[in-house]
């Protein structure tokens, strides 16, 4: 197997099993918890540690932005100039492999040539779309509060990911989009093959979960604009539980009224469609897949418990993140 997709595919694979272990045991479960309003219930005494590893979750924007750059670089380089420029994208897959050896050239062309030029160019469009839209809506749509935070780690992990993932959605193709054999890819592919089942199940899926998952981060969002000032008192205890209250809102609508974390079974089925793109047949889709619906079940199951604490009885009986399954 050749060492850049190897090493993509083990990085999917340890990301999982790392927050799957860190999910299971007490302590390290707090370190998942320094995510905005699942700080409120880590179940130690001294949290001075969460300052010291720990960046503002507003800053889940630069995912999107550096995803935008890089998958940009990608498109640039590989669709519209096709390979005929040795840019970011060049130098960075070159760090991995040799094409200049005949012998590596056959392994290339193996392992990197099962996915179709028109799937590779689809996904990295569709993964352009989904990382301008999440940008937008942290920019223009979403109110994270300005005492929200994250764990550094969980920072550096969306950085990597949107660098991983750009790549790992064309990785399998990259010998028909002419990466090692520059005179493979020289023609844009007709509008006609394009219209295949798997290219059209795959962007109607696309659009329905995108479109919904926006309609759900609105949602979210708007709990914000709805929030009443709360009144200053004497008590710092007093104010510190006004303000959690009045910040924190059960989400309702839409999806919301069926499953607890919408948004994240959006995000689910957005990776989904690359499975339908690729027909099952890319296992490195399959992992980014794995990886999310772990990540993200864990994540819906902290919110879960954080709203029956927070709101008991009245935090109504919904599907956590997927319905029919959990």
């Amino acid at each position: 197997m050749p060492l850049l997709l190897f090493l993509i595919r083990l990085y999917y694979i340890l990301i999982t099993i790392i927050i799957f272990i860190f999910s299971l045991i007490g302590y390290l479960r707090n370190l998942i918890k320094v995510y905005g309003k699942l700080e409120d219930t880590i179940s130690i005494s001294n949290k001075t540690w969460i300052n010291l590893l720990s960046v503002p979750k507003y800053y889940f924007k630069y995912f999107y932005i550096t995803g935008f750059l890089w998958i940009t670089s990608i498109i640039i380089e590989v669709i519209l100039l096709k390979n005929n420029f040795n840019g970011i994208f060049s130098i960075f897959i070159h760090l991995f492999e040799n094409d200049d050896d005949n012998d590596d050239k056959e392994i290339y062309k193996e392992y990197y040539g099962k996915q179709s030029l028109e799937d590779c160019i689809l996904a990295l469009f569709m993964m352009e779309i989904q990382v301008i839209r999440r940008a937008f809506e942290c920019f223009f749509i979403e109110k994270p509060s300005l005492n929200s935070k994250m764990l550094i780690t969980h920072h550096i992990i969306g950085i990597t990911y949107y660098i991983a993932t750009g790549l790992a959605v064309i990785i399998e193709g990259l010998w028909n989009l002419g990466v090692f054999n520059k005179g493979q890819f020289t023609f844009f592919p007709s509008f006609s093959n394009f219209l295949k089942w798997n290219t059209i199940g795959a962007v109607i899926f696309f659009i329905y979960a995108s479109y919904h998952q926006h309609v759900l981060h609105r949602r979210l969002a708007s709990l914000r604009q709805t929030t009443p000032t709360p009144k200053p008192t004497t008590t710092t205890a007093t104010t510190s539980t006004l303000t959690k209250s009045s910040i924190y809102l059960i989400p309702k609508g839409d999806w919301f009224d069926y499953i607890s974390s919408a948004h994240y079974f959006a995000e689910i089925l957005i990776y989904f469609s690359f499975v339908i793109l690729t027909k099952g047949m890319n296992l490195t889709i399959w992992l980014i897949l794995i990886w999310t619906i772990i990540g993200l079940g864990i994540m819906a199951r902290e919110n879960e418990f954080w709203g029956r604490e927070r709101f008991g009885e009245k935090w109504p009986k919904r599907w956590i993140i997927i319905p029919f399954v959990h």
